[in-house]
């Protein structure tokens, strides 16, 4: 259950949406509303930026004039494999330049990001003494041993990225770096900086957006909203093929939920279990067939994928709940090191604690981090950077490489300065309520108002509403597992439809003829050519 943070109350003289704008402190709503246009797309970035396109630029067309090969090195997660299809379609079919390639390193065989290791693999196609022009997306910005390497073998080196900067950035030839992005919408920028005019780019940055967690406000919502419109209007192939293959209805409206929970996890199963290759062939391939062979294989490696995550959560989750830890560590040799990162996930999301999770192999551990609101978890863990083999990540996750010999004691350090640092406020979730109405005004006007806020996603919640003094008047356990509940409320005047994903435990505190206040969202629900509007609960409390 939640502490109740009520932002607001509503007003009728008010559209909601403008009243749920006001109350997340939106300060220009008419542009939120009326979405611009991208056209322009680098202007919204910092001069320094642009400065860094324009030398990007100039290093690209010099190489080009010299038949230099380019190289496109990128990542095995979602966003590193969106940004490498970005630029390598956009060199080799917008562009028609041949000598294009891309290598994405294996996590298994080159660990993460750059690696002398994968750089030595990924100059294996080309001859012993040919001068290569790096680019690298997503990754590299704390990479200054291997940037070096990279150099002192005679190549160019463009560097975009978007993880936090070290105190000393590498020494590349061009510095492509924005932090209020994903890698892909980096990459993105510099495709149309260069001239690109594809319209299926953005698909890849909205994905992107979405599955990297990054913020759905300003630029980002942009990005993911024009991403949308492209999907829902003209979708790419492999789009089509993937959600075929994941099950989802054909025809419906795809949203951000489709992108984080659909597109995305299948384009990082494939690098979890084995190599990311699947996922950027889908990507920046044109055969129909061939694709729909990939987006198959995809969806089987991302069942597969599960499993594998439901079996370490299981190992993981003995935790005391009655003496929570502020966070939480796990490791074990069992591990899969392709799946630590969802078990981490899973940790914070049930306990709301930051949790570590780590698989170790060979006198090594990989590790995955998830911190909660408040807690800059990367900031946390660079306090302590003496004791890892390499570091890097986000405010909110991370990623690590540890000795063995050294797991006890870092746990130990960093939970000290986490139980000295952080109040207990901290670790209790809090639902922010952005109006409290009355249930008699719910109807579709209503939802279509809200959904003028789409696209929804990290940053930019669907609208989270409370309604007062509702009558139980049936509770019902629904759903194959029996894990939810069906509710039929009375306001006084009509009847609301409601269901309680996940809370089938709590039956028994709907009592019929009792009255509750409900913390919802509103669906629509077509059936049989009628059109109603669902509450789904969030929390509840008894009046």
């Amino acid at each position: 259950m939640y502490k109740w943070n009520i932002l607001g109350n509503y007003d009728p003289k008010k559209e909601i949406s403008v009243s749920v704008l006001e109350n997340r402190g939106v300060k220009d709503i008419k542009e939120f509303l009326h979405t611009p246009s991208l056209n322009n797309s680098f202007a919204d970035f910092p001069a320094q930026f642009v400065k860094s396109l324009s030398k990007a630029k100039e290093i690209i067309t010099k190489e080009m004039k010299s038949k230099t090969p380019v190289l496109i090195y990128g990542d095995y997660d979602s966003d590193g494999i969106n940004a490498t299809a970005i630029l390598y379609n956009f060199f080799k079919y917008e562009k028609g330049y041949e000598n294009t390639h891309y290598f994405i390193p294996n996590r298994f065989e080159h660990s993460y990001g750059l690696s002398k290791e994968a750089i030595d693999e990924s100059l294996k196609i080309f001859k012993k003494d040919e001068k290569v022009l790096f680019i690298t997306v997503d990754v590299g910005i704390t990479a200054d041993e291997e940037i070096s390497y990279i150099k002192d073998l005679g190549h160019s080196i463009i560097l975009t990225d978007h993880h936090q900067k070290p105190e000393n950035t590498p020494k590349a030839d061009c510095l492509v770096w924005s932090d209020k992005v994903c890698g892909s919408v980096v990459s993105w920028v510099l495709s149309k900086f260069l001239g690109s005019k594809s319209k299926e780019s953005i698909v890849n940055a909205a994905v992107a957006t979405v599955t990297d967690l990054i913020p759905l406000k300003g630029f980002n919502r942009v990005v993911v909203k024009k991403g949308l419109e492209v999907i829902n209007s003209e979708p790419p192939v492999w789009v089509i093929k993937l959600l075929e293959a994941s099950g989802v209805e054909k025809n419906r409206e795809i949203t951000a939920y489709e992108l984080g929970w659909a597109i995305g996890p299948r384009l990082n199963a494939s690098g979890r279990l084995q190599s990311s290759e699947d996922s950027i062939r889908l990507l920046t391939q044109n055969d129909d067939k061939l694709l729909e062979k990939l987006a198959e294989n995809l969806n089987s490696k991302n069942i597969e994928r599960q499993e594998k995550t439901l079996e370490m959560y299981d190992m993981a989750s003995g935790v005391d709940e009655k003496n929570l830890p502020k966070i939480i560590f796990s490791s074990d040799k069992k591990y899969h090191e392709g799946v630590i990162g969802l078990v981490s996930a899973k940790l914070t999301q049930r306990y709301y604690r930051p949790s570590v999770v780590i698989s170790l192999d060979g006198g090594y551990g990989k590790g995955s981090v998830r911190s909660i609101p408040g807690i800059n978890i990367i900031e946390v863990l660079r306090k302590f950077e003496d004791l890892f083999v390499d570091l890097g990540g986000h405010p909110m996750a991370g990623g690590f490489t540890i000795e063995e010999k050294n797991i006890p004691e870092m746990e130990k350090k960093v939970s000290r300065y986490i139980e000295k640092e952080f109040d207990e406020d901290v670790f209790v979730p809090v639902l922010n309520i952005d109006l409290k109405i009355p249930s008699e005004i719910i109807n579709i006007k209503i939802l279509d108002e809200i959904d003028k806020l789409k696209p929804f996603g990290m940053g930019n919640d669907q609208p989270i509403l409370l309604s007062e003094g509702l009558g139980v008047v049936s509770c019902d356990i629904i759903g194959k597992d029996k894990t939810h509940l069906k509710l039929k409320l009375f306001d006084g005047d009509r009847y609301q439809k409601a269901v309680f994903f996940g809370g089938a435990r709590f039956e028994k505190e709907f009592i019929t003829g009792e009255k509750m206040d409900i913390v919802y969202t509103l669906n629509k629900n077509e059936y049989n050519g009628n059109t109603y509007v669902d509450l789904i609960v969030k929390d509840f409390r008894k009046v």
